[in-house]
């Protein structure tokens, strides 16, 4: 049965990132933090995109990862972003990076079709609480979110749900009828739409240890989940401390380029990344079929 592959650490304090393809290219888009080694805003929170390798191929190793080209540097302040492309168009979600004082927050929009110029809207108001990560795929009908809140009403972290028809306006859908962890630490979700079912990656504490590790789950509704039998989908090795997080991913010619965060949960972050020998399909099945 084929598995995940871990390739090595490729950069410090860096954690939310997310591979993709844009205009035939694999790109890596990065949410850089105030530590990351090669911050280029004065230590501030900003997003970027990178070319990985040449476009053609993930990096073969720390060194080839951090000479990356840099295509776009943009969003001062934000952090916890991800990217989607539609129409050959890159839309961006981020939240602020500094939450002192803020009892609420919101998901923002940056858009672009060059990665040059970025126009800006808000996505998803908080309501009464702080919203960190998200991820955005497509369905058969409608684009569908999921959102990671510290809503007081459960325990932090919970994943809420919302639908676009144009990846610019966007519903949320009642706790009620889509929500995910309310009873428990559920955080840093990646959704995608794969035959019928959505799947989501996500951060999961099975005990009461400091640990934690990425976990796998489906649903045809978003309400009503089957959690994966080969759980975890990552739990960290010796030399990884306790934790394995914030995966994201992108099939690129036949395999899945994976990166994902590993270390302490309090600051001491790096970054990682793996491959899958197979498209996602294969991936979910192998998972499923465990």
């Amino acid at each position: 049965m084929p598995s995940i592959e871990k390739l090595g650490t490729v950069q410090m304090h860096l954690v939310e990132v997310s591979p993709f393809e844009y205009k035939g290219e694999l790109l890596i888009f990065e949410s850089v933090r105030p530590r990351t080694p090669d911050n280029s805003r004065g230590g501030l929170h900003y997003l970027r995109i990178r070319r990985l390798a040449d476009g053609t191929r993930d990096v073969q190793d720390a060194a080839e990862f951090q000479t990356g080209e840099v295509l776009a540097e943009f969003g001062e302040g934000f952090t916890f972003g991800v990217p989607l492309v539609a129409d050959d168009r890159v839309f961006v979600y981020a939240t602020l990076g500094e939450k002192d004082g803020l009892v609420q927050d919101d998901i923002h929009l940056f858009e672009s079709s060059d990665l040059k110029t970025w126009r800006r809207s808000v996505a998803i108001r908080g309501e009464g609480e702080l919203l960190f990560n998200c991820s955005v795929c497509r369905d058969a009908d409608r684009y569908v979110m999921a959102y990671e809140t510290n809503d007081p009403h459960w325990p932090a972290f919970t994943i809420k749900f919302a639908t676009s028809a144009d990846l610019r306006t966007w519903t949320k859908l009642p706790v009620d009828r889509a929500v995910y962890g309310t009873d428990r630490y559920t955080a840093c979700p990646s959704i995608r739409w794969i035959d019928g079912f959505y799947y989501m990656w996500y951060l999961e504490r099975p005990t009461a240890d400091w640990w934690f590790e990425t976990w796998l789950t489906r649903s045809q509704d978003l309400l009503h989940w089957q959690d994966c039998p080969a759980n975890p989908i990552l739990r960290a090795d010796p030399g990884e401390d306790i934790n394995n997080s914030d995966i994201d991913f992108v099939e690129w010619r036949g395999e899945t380029v994976i990166y994902y965060s590993w270390g302490n949960q309090q600051g001491e972050e790096r970054l990682a990344h793996a491959r899958f020998p197979g498209t996602l399909r294969d991936w979910v099945q192998t998972c499923y079929e465990a």
